[in-house]
Parts: C-alpha cells; sequence; structure tokens
C-alpha cells in the first residue's frame, strides 16, 4: 500500500532524467540533482514518508511537484524582489509568475552537481555567481545521509563575495494530507496580507494552534510561524509509522492548502519577508566574506504509537 511506484524506481535506474538511489536498510530515497537538487522519494518499510513524486512529476522538471526541495539563499518571499541592504535598494528578479515576488530562493531551479556519493549518502553542490537574481556569489552543498530510519539533510551556504552578505539555507518538504496530524510547538505566528506577505505577528490560537497535535485537513493556512521549539512530530492515521522533526533553524512554514493532497513543514533560517522586516526576529542571517552559514533537518521515521 505504500511501497513506491514502480515507475519510479525504474525512472532511478534508468537515469530518465538522472535520478540516484541510496539505500540503507529498509529506508529508500532517490535524488535529482539536475532538477533543483530535489528529494524525489523517501520510503523506509515501503511507506513512503514524504509525499511522493509520481512519474509525471519527475517529467515534469518541476521542483513544486517533488517530495522536497532547497531554499538558499532565502527562504520563502521577498516582496515584489525588492529590498534595501547597507543603505542600497537591491532588487532581484520574481521567479513565481503571476505573483511579483521572489520566491524560495534559487538553489530549487538550478542544477546541482554530485560530488560524492555512496549507497547511503550524497553529497550536492551548487555554484552561484552574481546575477539578477541575487547579487552576491555564494556555493551551497547539501549533505543528504541515510542512517537506518532517519534521513539527515546537512546544509551549508559559502558567501564567496567580497563584502558580507544575506545568506541562509532550509528546505521545503512535502508530506501526504490525507490523514495527517501535525504536532509543534511556537511562540509566534505571522498573519500575512493579501499578496501572502507578512503584517504582524500573534501568539497562535485556534486554527493556528498545533502545540497539541491538530488534523491538518480542511485547514487553509499559509504561515511563517517564528519562535518554535526545533521538534515537530506527523502522524498519519492509516499509516505505521510517523515522523518525527528535528532542526536548529529557528522559523518553520506551515503551508496547509485546504483542498491539496499534501501540505508542507518546513524548517527555515528567517521569518517571511525578513530582508524588509529586519527589526523582527528570526531575522536574515548576515555572512562575512568567507564564511559560511550551516543548518540541518533530521527526519526519523518512527512506530506511530510512539509519537
Amino acid at each position: 500500500m505504500y511501497s513506491m511506484h514502480p515507475s519510479l524506481l525504474q525512472l532511478a535506474m534508468n537515469n530518465s532524467p538522472e535520478t540516484l538511489h541510496l539505500r540503507h536498510g529498509s529506508s529508500e530515497c532517490v535524488i535529482c540533482p539536475e532538477i533543483g537538487g530535489t528529494i524525489v522519494a523517501w520510503a523506509v518499510d515501503g511507506q513512503n514518508m514524504l509525499r511522493r513524486t509520481d512519474s509525471q512529476a519527475l517529467h515534469s522538471r518541476d521542483p513544486l511537484r517533488f517530495s522536497s526541495f532547497p531554499l538558499v539563499p532565502f527562504s520563502n518571499r521577498i516582496g515584489f524582489g525588492l529590498f534595501h541592504w547597507l543603505g542600497e535598494e537591491i532588487e532581484i528578479d520574481p521567479n513565481f509568475s503571476p505573483e511579483p515576488h521572489a520566491i524560495h530562493g534559487i538553489g530549487w531551479k538550478s542544477v546541482w552537481d554530485a560530488e560524492r556519493i555512496s549507497e547511503a549518502e550524497i553529497v550536492m553542490r551548487y555554484h552561484h555567481k552574481r546575477d539578477s537574481r541575487w547579487p552576491w556569489s555564494f556555493s551551497a552543498t547539501q549533505h543528504v545521509r541515510l542512517d537506518g530510519e532517519r534521513l539527515y539533510l546537512k546544509l551549508e551556504a559559502f558567501n564567496l563575495s567580497e563584502e558580507c552578505a544575506p545568506l541562509a539555507f532550509g528546505h521545503h518538504p512535502y508530506f501526504d494530507q490525507h490523514g495527517a496530524f501535525l504536532q509543534f510547538d511556537a511562540k509566534h505566528v505571522l498573519m500575512n496580507d493579501h499578496l501572502g506577505l507578512p503584517t504582524h505577528m500573534l501568539s497562535p490560537e485556534g486554527s493556528y494552534d498545533f502545540r497539541d497535535g491538530e488534523s491538518v485537513t480542511g485547514k487553509n493556512i499559509d504561515h511563517c510561524y517564528a519562535d518554535w521549539g526545533g521538534v515537530a512530530k506527523i502522524l498519519w492515521n492509516d499509516r505505521p509509522l510517523g515522523l518525527h522533526i528535528e532542526s536548529n533553524m529557528p522559523a518553520a512554514v506551515l503551508y496547509i492548502p485546504q483542498y491539496g493532497e499534501s501540505f508542507c513543514f518546513e524548517p527555515v533560517p528567517h521569518i517571511n519577508n525578513s530582508l524588509n522586516r529586519p527589526a523582527e526576529e528570526p531575522a536574515m542571517p548576515t555572512v562575512p566574506s568567507g564564511g559560511s552559514y550551516r543548518s540541518h533537518i533530521t527526519l526519523s521515521a518512527v512506530p506511530a504509537h510512539s509519537l
């Protein structure tokens, strides 16, 4: 019932498009470096732990239809692709028409190189030279590793410009929505305007409060949570395994489309549109020339009754 789609595994073996297959014990993961450095699938004991990328989605080459993709050098939206940095107005290309904003960074729409791969892990790198999408040069590495029932994402971005620059690195995983319950705690949730940009912070209450665990079905949420506890749990009422998620990143974006088949819980380094809201925490990380930003996410498949 929960095994990865046979055609997906066949595509992984045929490398069309180029995909790489990791395995450790009962855990399998399919990676696609050439399409945004994305995760195509992750399953444990035959159960999909992330939303499965079917063969049509894989051939679409659209990361938004995959299981997870990297968020570098920023997360979520930069309003209208405009912000000020060190007294200078910066304009970057909008990349998500018809929205007028820049969204999700640039790594998800770029080709990554597989620098090192073994049976259970892969290191991918992306090198960016300053352009109209982002005016600072940087490189980024994703170290994806399976360890039994765990999937580790170790993320690092290096500032290659000659000045300090905003630089961050998160990830955008999708999970099956049907029968899913989500639990996490956070101090604040950001309310949005009609363009999807944050306006003010509140304490999570009502439909925004997941501290005791709530069904995601029927909710309509696309909000950033600030100062979350670093641990989230997902279980499905008809599946033997649930998920325990840990990350060192101080914010999280929760996206639950009301009539969708999947939802997102994204550990991220800063609030949405943080470059235009510099006084609010967690702020966009600033990295000196030659320095780096590091983050990690651990997803552990555990028996549902133990969550």
